[in-house]
């Protein structure tokens, strides 16, 4: 298995071939866990692990084969989400508080999944104490700047250069109740952050492969596919959730059997992708 190195917060792959004007970002997928916060930590590595969108980057590493971009970050996000606003912060975690202009208190923070998410699910607390102050500005000082920072230049690059950009913000989620029950979810906050057009297309090369598909439920996009989705501005987001049980073995969480089936699949979606565009 890759091992991230810990001095890298993100990692960039440009495109290896005809450049196209689509970027994949994979904020969840990182596998470095700070020392220090794992002796902080109340649960163990194998729990904290059990919240990460596992080998989301290893499904799409040959992305710039395609011509596209692909971002990932190398961080865990029990330890940092980037996939929320910097201010979404629980004060009670911090001694001591922060400034009430650096807090939003969302639903997710209420629900224990801000930026410095208190628990890996409802009731379940990563930490034994509460943190410093300056561990909170230290963690988004060196990852959630960083990957913002490039995220923003590498969408306004790829605009600039083609006149518009296409950002996949690729996640994995669990096994979905019967009643809701599909093997991708694609959010594009319910027509707002992307162009219909071009998430038709995407659900149409995906369902090609025999997956089944919602939109918006019950993902409809989180903070990465809000903040940046700006059709007007000729920015397209379109967040995609992909089932875990499609590639990952949940005991060992290790790649499972249809891995390689899957990862092909994710192939298969961005060279259809490039040859529409091109």
């Amino acid at each position: 298995m890759r091992i991230p190195s810990p001095l890298t917060p993100l990692k960039v792959d440009y495109p290896r071939n005809t450049a196209i004007p689509v970027l994949v970002s994979s904020p969840h997928s990182g596998r470095y866990y700070p020392p220090d916060f794992l002796n902080s930590a109340s649960l163990s590595l194998d729990d904290l692990q059990r919240i990460e969108d596992r080998f989301m980057d290893q499904l799409l590493e040959d992305a710039p084969d395609f011509g596209a971009t692909l971002l990932s970050a190398n961080f865990s996000r029990a330890w940092c989400d980037v996939n929320r606003d910097w201010r979404e912060v629980d004060p009670g975690m911090f001694v001591p508080s922060p400034p009430e202009d650096e807090v939003l208190l969302s639903a997710k923070v209420q629900a224990g999944f801000g930026v410095i998410p208190r628990c890996i699910s409802q009731g379940r607390q990563i930490y034994r104490h509460s943190l410093e102050l300056s561990e909170l500005r230290k963690r988004i000082a060196t990852a959630w700047l960083p990957y913002h920072e490039t995220l923003n230049t590498l969408l306004e690059e790829i605009r600039l250069r083609f006149g518009y950009a296409i950002l996949l913000d690729m996640h994995s989620m669990p096994k979905l109740p019967y009643t809701r029950s599909c093997d991708i979810v694609l959010g594009d906050v319910h027509g707002k952050s992307c162009d219909e057009e071009i998430v038709n297309k995407i659900e149409s090369i995906i369902k090609y492969n025999d997956y089944s598909i919602r939109r918006n439920i019950p993902y409809s996009g989180g903070y990465i596919t809000q903040h940046y989705g700006r059709p007007e501005r000729k920015i397209h987001v379109v967040q995609i959730e992909i089932c875990r049980s499609l590639y990952l073995n949940s005991a060992t969480l290790q790649p499972g059997s249809s891995f390689m089936e899957t990862q092909q699949k994710m192939r298969h979606l961005l060279a259809a992708l490039s040859d529409w565009i091109l």
